[in-house]
């Protein structure tokens, strides 16, 4: 509770009750109950004085509620239960959800560094995570986080710590991504969650520990973690409906990134499923309504047009964002989990479709001056485990032939693409890890496994050996290439791929 001015007694409020001040009636300010409202048998309830008129900050404004006729104590509702327990309360006006108080430990600034050490993880981060995966706004951060108060913001420096962790390479010797400072982010980004306080930067940092998770395969913890973001973002009113919106949005910036988290989420809920499908998404499935991200170049810059959006109903152009095509590619993904899910008996006309709207989205990928493979490679995973279930079907009872033909076929074509596009141009193999998002890891693991079990020519040989020296250099960057090349060399050892 607000500590009582100088000019208050112990025993009174600093204002006037909410009754008496309605009725324009005279209040003496008793607590827990004025005369007044004792008299009448009213709710007394006592408003904290605000440090600026038109402030709605809920650092300033907060709801007591007496706990007893005794007046031993009075205890204020925070926000955050007010918006659980009976969010009408706040229709009236829109309110700023109260920061954490938790307070940052000396241990977990020291792990930041100093001032220049956090603009070279920043530096490093925009350079290379962003660039397939731009959910935090450039602008925003560099004006907003970065000011040298942000110490005292534990929102902002689970954000700065979760940075980075996730640009910083997981270690060789022992080859273990549970580091230190993977279990201190994680610790500190738990405590900052559960201190009643709601926050983009908060969430951004559970986004990037999940990513972290995922590509350095840490299970079951990523797809728990992915899960957890997608609660936070529903609490925090992002992709709901208004009736739980927490705070105004002012800037079209603000809104960008708000869809842009939200897309981040679904991405991520889409692909920690790709290899065992059946487990329910976090997310719902986007519509052909909804809005893809906007230009990222200009986002970057802070410039955000209403007439620059586009829907999941508009044909895929070459004037969409990078992450906007990767957004589609990971609904489609999600569309084709839902269909593997089912079983081999579903319906043909579905698969086919999907089959034909993939190979569309990579070809038209590939048809650009400048090719995004990050998202290319994302489209192939798509695509592969849409036949995974078909690719060892000689393990199956009653599998469609057709559909293991065609298997055959997107593998052998894909293996095509491999070598004239992603190695021959050095745009999957020879890139430099610290740059490459891991979507790509699936496909080129069951391409390469598929080689190793049902081929045995010049060609086969050349696709596995390429496709292992890719996981080997991948490895540096994301330890789940390694965890892949485990998996090869076990099968490849029992002789049963």
């Amino acid at each position: 509770m607000q500590s009582l001015s100088s000019g208050s007694m112990p025993d009174q409020a600093q204002q006037v009750c909410t009754q008496c001040k309605t009725r324009k009636r005279k209040c003496d300010k008793a607590l827990p109950k004025c005369s007044t409202c004792s008299k009448r048998n009213f709710t007394c309830e006592y408003q904290r004085s605000s440090s600026s008129r038109n402030s709605t900050s809920a650092s300033n404004q907060s709801w007591y509620i007496p706990t007893g006729d005794d007046g031993c104590g009075v205890q204020s509702i925070d926000f955050p239960t007010m918006l659980f327990l009976d969010p009408s309360t706040l229709q009236h006006g829109q309110v700023e959800i109260s920061r954490a108080s938790l307070p940052v430990m000396g241990h977990i600034l020291d792990l930041l560094g100093d001032m220049n050490d956090i603009h070279a993880t920043a530096s490093k981060f925009f350079g290379h995570i962003h660039l397939w995966m731009p959910f935090v706004s450039k602008k925003r951060f560099y004006e907003i986080y970065l000011r040298s108060s942000f110490q005292s913001r534990p929102d902002v420096v689970v954000l700065l710590l979760s940075l980075r962790l996730i640009t910083t390479l997981p270690p060789t010797s022992p080859q273990n991504p549970r580091t230190p400072l993977y279990h201190t982010a994680k610790h500190f980004y738990l405590e900052v969650e559960a201190s009643s306080s709601f926050s983009i930067p908060v969430l951004q940092a559970g986004i990037l520990l999940a990513l972290y998770e995922l590509g350095h395969a840490i299970y079951p913890a990523a797809y728990l973690s992915i899960g957890a973001c997608a609660r936070y973002a529903h609490a925090i009113g992002i992709n709901v409906s208004s009736m739980v919106n927490t705070r105004r949005v002012l800037t079209l910036v603000e809104v960008e990134e708000r869809r842009r988290v939200w897309w981040a989420i679904i991405i991520l809920d889409r692909f920690v499923s790709i290899g065992c499908p059946g487990r329910p998404f976090a997310t719902a499935d986007p519509t052909l309504d909804d809005l893809l991200p906007a230009d990222d170049a200009a986002w970057d810059q802070g410039i955000v047009r209403a007439d620059d959006s586009f829907t999941l109903s508009s044909p895929m152009t070459g004037h969409m964002s990078k992450f906007a095509l990767l957004c589609q590619a990971a609904r489609l993904l999600g569309q084709v989990l839902h269909n593997v899910s089912h079983g081999l008996a579903n319906d043909d006309n579905a698969w086919m479709q999907l089959d034909r709207t993939l190979h569309s989205m990579v070809a038209a990928s590939l048809n650009v001056d400048f090719p995004d493979y990050d998202q290319i490679t994302f489209a192939y995973s798509a695509l592969v485990a849409l036949y995974t279930p078909c690719l060892y079907s000689k393990n199956v009872i009653g599998v469609d032939t057709d559909r293991s033909q065609r298997a055959r076929i997107v593998i052998q074509q894909i293996t095509e693409k491999i070598l004239t596009n992603l190695v021959g141009q050095q745009c999957f193999l020879g890139r430099d890890p610290e740059g490459m998002a891991p979507w790509g890891l699936f496909f080129a693991y069951h391409v390469c496994g598929t080689h190793m079990r049902f081929t045995q020519t010049p060609e086969s040989s050349q696709i596995v050996k390429c496709l292992k020296e890719t996981f080997r250099a991948i490895d540096v960057r994301w330890n789940a290439a390694g965890v892949y090349l485990q998996l090869l060399e076990a099968h490849e050892a029992m002789n049963n791929f």
